[in-house]
């Protein structure tokens, strides 16, 4: 399961080291804050900002966006750790994704996913969840289009990632999933395997006319596809944190 806990001190070491370059005093941190937040537009209780300031919580999208405009500081790196760091003008983000896997570069958010466990990603397959039950602080900015019942997964280990020279998808990075998105040979997928329901992550090939489930990394195995896999969605892109 996706650890909400690890995810709120992050955020909260993250937030303090923002403050700490912008040079924001240590003792008193909470009230600067409500004042920076309400010359914004955003209303939020000392109470609230001391919860991400402690670990017990993650700021909203709203607040996460006031505090990136008054911190200097991009969205994806106070959120969840993607670099680089600082916002700027000519600071631009590396994304892979597109046809052929390119990095291309975006200067438009399109909405947020929620980021699952594998568990959950195998039962994302069953049905489309209401999405409702997800907290707000597991829900990541995606920066491609993506269906409303996209999400994302954060990758381990490393049957993905290349021991040469090539696309890598090291344990760590961020994925973004779109079950409605239309999947051909050469896509990277999620798929569920039969009997174990276990949600994999590989990418779909074809030889003679029977499909696969290959992982970039030669020492795992190749997967055939039967009856009773299910290809969950295809991976439209993520964030490497290079």
């Amino acid at each position: 399961m996706v650890d909400k806990n690890r995810l709120r001190a992050a955020f909260s070491e993250r937030l303090h080291e923002a403050l700490d370059d912008a040079g924001v005093r240590t003792r008193g941190r909470g009230v600067d804050i409500h004042r920076q937040l309400k010359s914004l537009g955003v209303g939020k209780t000392t109470q609230a900002i001391s919860k991400w300031l402690n670990g017990e919580a993650m700021a909203e999208a709203d607040s996460i966006a006031a505090l990136c405009t008054w911190l200097n500081v991009r969205r994806e790196w106070l959120e969840y750790g993607v670099l680089p760091k600082e916002a700027g003008e000519n600071n631009v983000r590396k994304f892979t994704g597109g046809e052929g896997g390119n990095v291309i570069e975006v200067t438009q958010r399109f909405g947020k996913v929620p980021l699952i466990s594998w568990v959950q990603a195998g039962a994302w397959c069953e049905a489309i969840s209401n999405f409702e039950v997800y907290d707000a602080d597991s829900w990541l900015s995606c920066p491609v289009a993506i269906s409303s019942h996209g999400y994302a997964l954060k990758v381990l280990g490393d049957s993905m990632t290349n021991p040469g020279p090539g696309r890598s998808y090291p344990a760590g990075c961020i994925i973004f999933v779109d079950p409605e998105a239309e999947t051909k040979t050469g896509d990277r997928v999620i798929a569920r395997l039969p009997r174990t329901n276990e949600a994999t992550f590989k990418v779909l090939v074809e030889d003679a006319g029977r499909q696969f489930l290959r992982p970039i990394n030669p020492q795992y195995p190749i997967i055939e596809i039967s009856e009773e896999t299910h290809i969950c969605g295809k991976v439209v892109g993520a964030f490497m944190s290079e």
